[in-house]
């Protein structure tokens, strides 16, 4: 009924046994990989097996409460007289005429004038970065959020044609 070969073992036989010696292996190899710690990266094992954040991580920590206690609220001042790009205006009006001195954004930083905007680049050209208050970055904030709305109550605002809702520069109301 079964054939054996000239050895006397069935020619399935060692398949079988083949594909059951893999299995074992893929499965030994599965429970390997299962029972070994997976570690995230910015995380550390310790020779002690305790897991710590890399130094790089406790930096980027350190470095970003820092900022939350370290925020300058600023302004944007028109340097000269002149036509300013302007990302609020309604009824597609593009540009506005600000005088030397007019606000053009009201803003807030954690990093500086130097890193928010590299090269000096303000968004327009002949502007002024004018440090208003420094606090914590939730102070800053509040300021900042006072003033955009305010703004439609300033002499210079309150001048013109169009009467903007926020300043020129601040599409939003953050």
């Amino acid at each position: 009924m079964f054939s054996d070969n000239e050895n006397g073992s069935s020619p399935n036989g060692s398949k079988w046994l083949l594909l059951l010696l893999l299995g074992a292996v893929l499965a030994s190899g599965y429970i390997i990989w299962n029972s070994s710690k997976k570690i995230a990266p910015g995380l550390i094992e310790t020779p002690d097996g305790e897991i710590v954040l890399s130094p790089e991580r406790e930096a980027k920590r350190d470095r970003e409460l820092e900022e939350i206690d370290n925020a300058i609220q600023y302004a944007l001042v028109a340097t000269i007289d002149g036509y300013y790009p302007c990302l609020s205006c309604p009824f597609g009006i593009k540009t506005i005429y600000l005088y030397k001195g007019n606000v053009w954004k009201y803003g807030v930083t954690r990093k500086g004038e130097a890193e928010r905007y590299p090269g000096g680049n303000y968004g327009a050209d002949n502007l002024l970065f004018l440090p208003m208050f420094e606090g914590t970055y939730s102070e800053c904030l509040k300021r900042e959020k006072t003033l955009i709305y305010n703004y439609p109550l300033l002499p210079e605002a309150i001048e013109r044609q169009v009467i903007l809702a926020r300043p020129p520069g601040n599409k939003y109301d953050s």
